[in-house]
C-alpha cells in the first residue's frame, strides 16, 4: 500500500469514527459545517479534510465526498450542528433515489433496498447475519457497540444493474457477487444468481459493514488485512448466521477455505501454509497477487477461525487492540509482527503449527 494513500485514508476516516465513539451532546455541539451539492441535491456535513483543490465530506448519512473548492461554487462554510441521519429521514431519501421499483424495508439494524415485490428474504438476511455477528463476538469478548449511522443495503435485481452501478461511482471489482463500499457504508448485492453463492458473500460483506459500524475494526487505524477479511471469511458460513451459530466446530467452519488448504498447503505444501501466515502477519501483499490471492483468504480465515475457537481471550485482544491503535499511523511489518506474538502468546512457526493441527480436525 501506498504509504501517502495509507495516511490519507486514515485520515479521512477518523472524524467517522470518532463521531461514532463521541455522545450526542457533543455531536450536535456548534462546529464548522459545509454545504455543498452532490447526487443532484443539496447537503450538509463535515469537513474532514480541507485543503486547497480538495474537501472530504462526511455527510450525514456517513458517506464520504470528495470536492474541489477551487473549482466548484456550490460550497458554503457555515456553523452549525452536525447531527447524524436519522433511520426514518434516511428511509424517505432512499425512497426518493430509488424510485418505485424499489422497496425499502426497515429493520432494527438495517434499511434494505430491494426491487419491489420481494419477499423478507433479504432484509432476514442482513438483520440475522448482524445479530449473529454481534452475539458470536461479544460472546469471545470481543467490544461491539452501537453504531451512530444507519445501516444500508442495497439489493439490485441482476448482476448487470449491480454492476452498472459500480461502474457509475467508479467501483472497479468485477467477478463478485457482492461488496461493501467504504465511502457509502453500503453493501451492494444483486437478486440474480445462485442463492447460495450471492447469500454467502452477502454474510461475508454484512460481517465487514457490521465490524467497521460496531467498532470491531476501526476506519482510524491500518487494520492489518489478514484480521479483517479473515473475519469476513468466517461468516460465509450459514451456520454463523443461525440462530445458534451451528452446533459444532465443523459446521461453523469455511468448506471452500478448508479445501483450499487442503489441496494446495497441506502435505507436502505445508511449507506454504507456514510462510503464508508469516507473510500474511506481516504484510498484504499475498491479496495483491492474482497467483496467491486465494490461499491468502483461506489461510487468513484459518487463523481468525482458530483464534475464535481455541484462544478466544487472544482473538479477542487482537481485534481490540487493532481497533484502539494510535490514529493516523501505518502498521509496519515489524510492529504487527511484534504486536502479534505478543498478544498471541507464541512465535509464528508455532502458531502456524497450532492452526494446522486445527485444520486437520475439521
Amino acid at each position: 500500500m501506498n504509504r501517502t494513500n495509507s495516511i490519507r485514508r486514515s485520515v479521512l476516516a477518523a472524524a467517522w469514527l470518532l463521531l461514532a465513539f463521541l455522545p450526542s451532546v457533543v455531536t450536535a455541539q456548534t462546529t464548522a459545517l459545509v454545504e455543498f451539492f452532490s447526487s443532484g441535491k443539496t447537503q450538509q456535513g463535515l469537513a474532514l479534510v480541507d485543503f486547497a483543490h480538495e474537501m472530504i465530506v462526511l455527510g450525514r448519512d456517513g458517506r464520504l465526498h470528495s470536492l474541489d473548492p477551487s473549482v466548484d461554487d456550490n460550497i458554503r462554510r457555515f456553523k452549525g450542528r452536525y447531527e447524524p441521519t436519522s433511520a426514518a429521514e434516511l428511509r424517505n431519501e432512499l425512497r426518493a433515489e430509488f424510485g418505485s421499483r424499489f422497496d425499502v424495508v426497515a429493520t432494527q439494524n438495517f434499511l434494505v433496498v430491494q426491487p419491489s415485490g420481494r419477499d423478507d428474504r433479504w432484509p432476514r438476511l442482513f438483520e440475522q447475519a448482524h445479530r449473529s455477528f454481534s452475539t458470536y463476538m461479544s460472546k469471545r469478548g470481543v467490544k461491539v457497540r452501537n453504531g451512530r449511522f444507519p445501516m444500508v443495503a442495497v439489493v439490485y435485481p441482476d448482476q448487470e444493474a449491480m454492476y452498472a452501478e459500480f461502474k457509475r461511482q467508479k467501483i472497479d471489482v468485477s467477478r463478485v457477487a457482492g461488496i461493501y463500499s467504504n465511502d457509502s457504508n453500503r453493501v451492494m448485492t444483486h437478486d440474480g444468481g445462485h442463492l447460495s453463492i450471492i447469500a454467502s458473500t452477502v454474510r461475508h460483506e454484512a460481517a465487514h459493514q457490521s465490524a467497521f459500524n460496531s467498532g470491531v475494526h476501526s476506519r482510524v487505524t491500518d487494520t492489518p488485512k489478514w484480521i479483517t477479511e479473515g473475519i469476513g471469511q468466517m461468516f460465509e458460513s450459514p451456520a454463523m448466521t443461525s440462530r445458534k451459530a451451528g452446533s459444532n466446530v465443523r459446521d461453523r467452519s469455511n468448506a471452500d477455505s478448508i479445501h483450499v488448504i487442503k489441496s494446495q498447503l497441506s502435505g507436502r505444501n505445508e511449507l506454504k501454509f507456514y510462510q503464508s501466515v508469516v507473510q500474511l502477519i506481516g504484510d498484504d501483499e499475498l491479496f495483491s497477487d492474482d497467483k496467491t490471492i486465494d490461499n491468502a483468504y483461506a489461510v487468513s480465515w484459518a487463523m481468525m477461525f482458530y483464534l475464535a475457537e481455541r484462544q478466544p481471550k487472544e482473538f479477542a485482544r487482537l481485534l481490540n487492540y487493532t481497533a484502539t491503535r494510535p490514529p493516523f499511523r501505518l502498521y509496519e511489518k515489524t510492529e504487527r509482527i511484534k504486536d502479534f506474538e505478543r498478544i498471541v502468546g507464541v512465535e509464528m512457526f508455532e502458531f502456524s503449527k497450532r492452526v494446522q493441527w486445527f485444520m486437520k480436525s475439521l
